[in-house]
C-alpha cells in the first residue's frame, strides 16, 4: 500500500517565504564611532503577507527597508530575498536582484513630464521591453489601480492618492515577488491615507499581492495584517491583527 502525505498550506513549512533574516545587525560609522542600526533582528515574511513595520525615528526601519529591498549589505546574519542570500552577490547581481521588488515611496518619485501611463512604463523601458507590450502592461495595471480613466493625465493633473496610485501601479508591472511602501501615506492628508491603505489591502486581499509597509504611523500600521515593531534596532513585538 502507497501511503499518501496529506498537509495543508496553513502549515508554515509549506508556504513560500520571499524573504528569511536571520540574526541580522548593520553597523554605521560615526567618525570613528560605530552605531548599531539593527542587533540581531531575525524574521520571516511568507507570500501573500500584509506586514507593517512601524517604530519612532531611529528604530532601525530604514535600514531594515534597505536591507529586505536589496539596497544595502549585512555587517553580519543573513538576508534571503527569493532564497538568494544578498551578502554574496555582486552590485550588478544586487541590481539585478532589485528587479523582483517593487519600490513604492512617499513623495510619490513621479516624472512630471510623463503622463501615468508613461511613468508606469518606465520599469518596463529599462528592462528592455518593446513598446507595444510595455504599453498594453502599463495600461492593465492602472486599471487594475482604478485608474483607466486617467492614463493621459501629468502627475499635476492627479491627486496625491491618485499620484500614490500610479506608483503603486509603477511597483506592480514588473510582476514583483513583493512590494516594499516606504511611508506610503505620509505626504497624504488622514482621509486620503485611510484610502491608500483601504486600497493596499484590496490588492493584497484580491490579487494575493505580499506588501510590506514601513510606517511611523500606529493608525496605518494597524491596518496591515501583521505588525512588527522596532525600537532601538530589535524588534520590540510581531503580532497578527487579523
Amino acid at each position: 500500500m502507497t501511503a499518501t502525505l496529506e498537509y495543508t498550506m496553513e502549515s508554515e513549512d509549506f508556504i513560500p517565504k520571499v524573504i528569511e533574516i536571520k540574526n541580522l545587525t548593520k553597523l554605521y560609522m560615526m567618525g570613528e564611532v560605530p552605531v548599531a542600526a539593527l542587533r540581531g533582528v531575525s524574521l520571516s515574511v511568507n507570500k501573500g503577507e500584509f506586514i507593517a513595520v512601524i517604530g519612532p525615528s531611529g528604530s532601525g526601519k530604514s535600514t531594515l527597508l534597505n536591507m529586505i529591498g536589496a539596497l544595502d549589505r549585512p555587517t553580519s546574519g543573513t538576508v534571503l530575498v527569493n532564497g538568494t542570500d544578498i551578502s554574496t552577490l555582486t552590485d550588478n547581481q544586487l541590481a539585478d536582484l532589485r528587479q523582483s521588488v517593487g519600490f513604492v515611496y512617499q513623495t510619490f518619485n513621479l516624472i512630471s513630464r510623463l503622463d501615468a501611463i508613461g511613468n508606469v512604463e518606465l520599469p518596463l523601458s529599462i528592462a528592455g521591453v518593446r513598446k507595444k507590450l510595455r504599453r498594453s502592461k502599463a495600461e492593465v495595471m492602472l486599471k487594475i489601480v482604478g485608474l483607466g480613466d486617467r492614463i493621459h493625465h501629468k502627475p499635476s493633473e492627479l491627486s496625491g492618492g491618485e499620484r500614490q496610485r500610479v506608483a503603486v501601479a509603477r511597483a506592480l508591472v514588473n510582476n514583483p515577488a513583493f512590494i516594499i511602501m516606504d511611508e506610503p501615506t505620509g505626504n497624504l492628508d488622514t482621509k486620503t491615507g485611510l484610502e491608500i491603505m483601504e486600497f493596499a489591502k484590496k490588492l493584497n486581499r484580491e490579487q494575493g499581492i505580499t506588501l510590506i509597509i514601513v510606517t511611523h504611523d500606529l493608525e496605518i500600521g494597524s491596518q496591515a495584517r501583521r505588525t512588527i515593531r522596532l525600537r532601538d534596532g530589535q524588534i520590540e513585538s510581531d503580532e497578527v491583527n487579523y
